[in-house]
């Protein structure tokens, strides 16, 4: 093998490699190749080195952790110390050292960065649990258990981005608040799931009673109109009810007054008619209200009756009109009949004659006092008082 030699590094005949490091120093020896050969396979080794170095400097200048700057540094010098390479392993070790120098102080700072960002991190993992333990602490009043459960949720997810954060939480204090996290949520998790079955069996007893109902409501349609009531009724014990999910009872609900629109309807197109009905009789038997006759009278309203008490109902808002109209004629005819018993009742017959008889006999008194009299005030007087006694007795005739 023939000698080769460049400015750091030579091949002996033999195939000594040698690296120009200070002093000439042995870095090892291949046999059976050339002498570039031999000295390509160090140099080669050499440019790993500087690679290794070359990261350094890059990573030092991306602000990579003084810590694991340290830890590379101490690697390439251990490294580079004695290297079995050939190349200027003292600029190499210059550049380490330049890297080594910049980050002087970095490791205590960044440290202290790295408390406080634990720090933080802490008092964040802590809040999360203190509202994950808030929201279990509702479970037996006013929870909204749909929207509880996705801020459980949601807070999960916090609780994991925290952990992907590079700054570490002392794990004794990272386990505590994790258990207490889970407690919580175990918690919450096995309220859910009991509200939730009894939840489902009542919407079960819901749906049965509101079927029902239903059922029954839909059945009144041949009444039409007189449905109407029993509807009312059904309504009531509706209002009563168990209330199902919020889905399905508006469903029910829909069904149940579908029915009863089918009732009013059919209720509307009849209670016109009874009202265009009882609007007629009302007109026919109009004079009733100026009848003098009792019995007259009386035979007139029995007939009106009769052919009013056949129709049925009239629309909530006609109600008070229609009835007035009946109610007026009625007074009249009570009052009469009234006025007919009055003058034809014995006991009150006797008592007016009699008085009457009185009233007469003072009349003629009087008359008989003013055919004497030449006092024209006295006469005034006498002739005032005998026109007030025929009042009276054109009163009780």
């Amino acid at each position: 093998m023939a000698q080769s030699e460049t400015t750091f590094g030579r091949v002996d005949a033999d195939g000594t490699v040698w690296v120009k490091d200070g002093d000439w120093r042995s870095v090892g020896q291949v046999v059976d190749v050339s002498a570039d050969e031999a000295l390509a396979f160090y140099v080669t080794r050499f440019t790993e080195l500087a690679s290794q170095v070359t990261l350094l400097e890059q990573r030092s200048k991306g602000g990579a952790s003084a810590r694991d700057l340290l830890a590379a540094i101490q690697k390439l010098v251990v490294a580079l110390t004695d290297a079995h390479a050939v190349g200027d392993l003292n600029a190499l070790r210059l550049r380490v050292g330049v890297v080594a120098e910049s980050i002087a102080g970095l490791k205590d700072k960044q440290d202290a960065e790295n408390k406080e960002a634990s720090a933080q991190s802490l008092e964040r993992r802590t809040a999360i649990v203190e509202r994950v333990e808030a929201i279990a602490a509702q479970i037996n009043g006013s929870i909204h258990w749909r929207n509880a459960q996705k801020e459980i949720g949601e807070l999960f997810d916090s609780w994991k981005e925290e952990q992907k954060l590079p700054h570490r939480v002392p794990k004794k204090a990272a386990d505590e608040l994790w258990n207490r996290f889970k407690t919580a949520r175990q918690t919450f998790d096995r309220a859910q799931r009991a509200f939730f079955q009894t939840k489902q069996s009542a919407d079960k007893q819901a749906k049965s009673i509101k079927t029902e109902l239903c059922e029954k409501a839909e059945a009144l349609a041949p009444k039409g109109a007189d449905g109407i009531g029993q509807y009312r009724s059904l309504l009531e014990e509706w209002k009563k009810a168990p209330r199902a999910a919020r889905t399905l009872d508006n469903q029910l609900w829909d069904r149940f007054k579908a029915a009863g629109d089918a009732l009013y309807s059919a209720g509307s197109a009849e209670w016109t008619a009874n009202t265009e009905a009882k609007e007629a009789l009302l007109t026919q038997f109009q004079h009733l209200l100026t009848e003098k006759d009792a019995d007259t009278a009386k035979r007139g309203f029995r007939e009106l009756r009769a052919k009013w008490d056949v129709l049925g109902n009239v629309a909530k808002a006609d109600e008070r009109r229609i009835n007035d109209g009946i109610r007026a004629i009625e007074r009249h005819v009570r009052a009469l009949e009234t006025d007919h018993l009055e003058r034809t009742n014995p006991a009150k017959v006797a008592l007016r004659e009699g008085f009457a008889a009185q009233v007469e006999a003072s009349i003629a008194q009087l008359e008989a006092q003013a055919a004497g009299l030449s006092d024209s005030d006295a006469m005034a007087r006498i002739q005032s008082e005998i026109a007030s006694k025929k009042e009276w007795l054109a009163a009780i005739g």
